[in-house]
């Protein structure tokens, strides 16, 4: 098997999962159920999904992924999203005396 991707949230990974399966690829994802359990950061080797595929189904999924992500990663380029000084002093305040951060409105800004 061959790390091909890590999905950002579920959504993208129930995504993945269709396309790979309908074009009758074999894959397996690490952390699968694990993952969501624990909510919270994304630590890399402890809680990250990684969708990993068979080395014969390799190049077919990543051309795939490829495809999928150029296509989706145009449309959210255009837009930078940052959060404000305000929610930024917040989450360290949160963090720091009752140990968890939610996070704040994010202000886009448009590159034109």
């Amino acid at each position: 098997m061959i790390d091909l991707y890590s999905p950002q949230n579920e959504v993208e990974l129930a995504l993945l999962k269709s396309i790979l399966d309908s074009e009758g690829i074999k894959y397996f994802v690490r952390n699968d159920n694990f993952g969501s359990m624990e909510v919270g950061p994304r630590i890399g080797l402890f809680n990250a999904k990684m969708i990993e595929v068979q080395d014969d189904h390799y190049e077919r999924a990543k051309e795939l992924l490829a495809d999928y992500l150029g296509k989706t990663k145009k449309k959210t380029e255009k837009a930078e999203e940052t959060y404000s000084v305000f929610d930024k002093i917040r989450m360290v305040f949160e963090v720091l005396f009752f140990g968890w951060i939610m996070p704040g409105r994010k202000k886009t800004k448009s590159r034109d």
